[in-house]
């Protein structure tokens, strides 16, 4: 009698085993990504994006940092670097051209999908990074100070700085854009898995989550967080 205890015992320990075994394999799929995948990315909150003082910020999220002679550098900021983790960087606007406020400046490419860059300033494209524009790690690890991807002769550089944010400012706006970030992606899919943990309890969003997101959706992020218009605002 005892024996047939422990063997029973035995067959349920290993029948236990194959069951957990066969639960750990199998993958939950989410818009033909797999939510296994998606949870070993970073996340990242309001509180974790970076924002260093001494930059200008546009609403298209890009940064401008002004030099003494009135030329300034442009880059995208730890936002917009957190919600694309930047793939191919395509140039818009080669070397010399002049572009005018709200014209795109770059596409840069995260999976199958791009947004556009848009310019803020109007002025005359002095110079590109190219080291930084071929290698887009460089942006992923720091989109500031020397990852800078174009250099602009402004015009009327001015009359444009107020529709700019700095200093203390910039934290409070770039808090709101989380929150309405997180608006956003909640009406766009109906499973908080896609991007992370507990969004619809505040939670946080995974980086990179735009590579889960279907052209229509990019799109319309495009539209609401990056695009700029021809005047001032």
């Amino acid at each position: 009698m005892v024996a047939l205890f422990v063997l029973l015992t035995f067959v349920l320990i290993i029948t236990i085993d194959l069951i957990v075994t066969k639960v750990r394999e199998k993958k939950i799929s989410v818009f033909e990504e797999t939510t296994i995948e998606a949870a070993t990315h970073t996340i990242f909150t309001k509180e974790s994006i970076y924002v260093p003082q001494g930059f200008y910020y546009s609403k298209g999220h890009t940064w401008l940092n002004i030099s003494n002679d009135g030329r300034l550098k442009l880059g995208i900021d730890d936002f917009l670097n957190k919600v694309l983790k930047p793939g191919k960087i395509n140039v818009l606007v080669p070397e010399g051209s002049k572009i005018k406020r709200g014209e795109p400046l770059f596409e840069i490419f995260t999976n199958h999908s791009s947004v556009k860059i848009y310019s803020p300033v109007n002025g005359v494209i002095s110079s590109l990074n190219k080291s930084v524009i071929e290698r887009p790690a460089l942006i992923r690890d720091n989109p500031y100070s020397q990852n800078w991807l174009a250099e602009i002769d402004p015009v009327d550089i001015k009359e444009l700085l107020p529709s700019f944010k700095i200093g203390k400012e910039v934290v409070n706006w770039m808090k709101e854009e989380v929150n309405r970030f997180k608006d956003l992606l909640a009406h766009l899919t109906p499973k908080p898995s896609l991007v992370g943990v507990t969004l619809y309890d505040g939670g946080n969003i995974v980086e990179g989550v735009a590579r889960l997101l279907d052209d229509k959706s990019i799109d319309r992020f495009e539209e609401e967080f990056l695009k700029i218009t021809s005047v001032e605002e």
